[in-house]
């Protein structure tokens, strides 16, 4: 008999869903907000901070993963470079980029342009994936993610016609592309990983890091204040969290109807970052919101009614 697990319940992926892109909303405007509370402006002041965020996420996860399975947590020779290929394509260098990139974006554009993951997940899955493959609702849910990506860059109210950054909208991108080949990488191998391994050690290997290149290029800790702690705490429960929840999805269930619920990130990023940062709402970034959360149900509609008929 196969090993049987609550996440293979269709209700509990659901709300786990819901519940994962809530918080990786929230991510956005608490990144801003330490940024301001710590006084974080250079380039590996950021990395540092980032790297410290995700190694104590990996710690953390490593320590409940021994706790709870009694298991042993040694990467063993077979499992190394997985690991760190997720490693590095997910933390390691995806979060660089997306630290880099975030400083110089809006909290509410960041959140938008993170969810097009859901779209470079479709496309890829097309190539790697026979049960994948593209159609015409899917190719008009990707123009749609698409024409939101291209219209958060519009500043219409500034009267410039395309506001885009390679170090900062680019950047986002780029990470997002490399999240996106991690989902397809982790679906291949679903059957045969061990998720809160090698979540934990991917998070912690790349948040370790991090923290190097953070010191050698600045070799400067930021002084941490109770808020500023609880903050960074808040980020590491959120990445350990919320990444080993959707690893573990990820191995009970196809990545298309999983990834529908990811267009609840720019959602609620743009939601918490208005009420938390005060950041102003454009009438632009509204509709690029509806149009990436209507492409994102459309791309994966079909996939999911497609799973529910069989």
């Amino acid at each position: 008999m196969g090993e049987h697990s609550r996440f293979e319940k269709k209700s509990v992926m659901i709300l786990t869903a819901i519940a994962c892109c809530i918080a990786w909303g929230s991510a956005f405007p608490s990144i801003k907000l330490s940024y301001d509370m710590l006084n974080i402006t250079g380039m590996f002041e950021m990395i540092l901070f980032a790297g410290l965020r995700f190694a104590l996420a990996g710690a953390g996860v490593l320590v409940f993963t021994r706790l709870k399975t009694k298991r042993s947590i040694r990467l063993t020779r077979k499992e190394l470079p997985f690991t760190l290929l997720i490693s590095l394509l997910q933390t390691f260098g995806g979060y660089i980029l997306f630290y880099i990139g975030i400083a110089s974006v809006s909290a509410v554009k960041s959140s938008i342009l993170v969810s097009t993951s859901v779209f470079t997940v479709a496309v890829l899955a097309h190539f790697m994936f026979k049960e994948d493959k593209l159609s015409w609702r899917k190719a008009i849910g990707l123009l749609l993610g698409f024409a939101g990506v291209v219209l958060v860059n519009v500043s219409l109210l500034d009267g410039a016609l395309f506001s885009f950054s390679m170090m900062g909208e680019g950047l986002i991108l780029i990470s997002v592309t490399m999240g996106a080949i991690t989902v397809v990488l982790i679906r291949m191998r679903r059957r045969s990983i061990d998720v809160m391994k090698l979540n934990g050690w991917q998070l912690f290997l790349g948040g370790m890091g991090m923290i190097l290149v953070g010191m050698i290029g600045d070799p400067h800790i930021p002084r941490f204040t109770w808020a500023s702690g609880a903050l960074l705490l808040w980020l590491a429960a959120l990445s350990g969290i919320a990444f080993t929840l959707w690893f573990t999805m990820l191995k009970y269930h196809n990545a298309a109807p999983l990834e529908q619920y990811k267009f609840l990130i720019p959602v609620s990023g743009t939601l918490l970052s208005v009420l938390i940062l005060g950041e102003s709402l454009r009438i632009e970034m509204l509709f690029a919101v509806l149009l990436v959360s209507i492409g994102t149900v459309i791309v994966n509609m079909q996939r999911r009614n497609a799973i529910e008929k069989s």
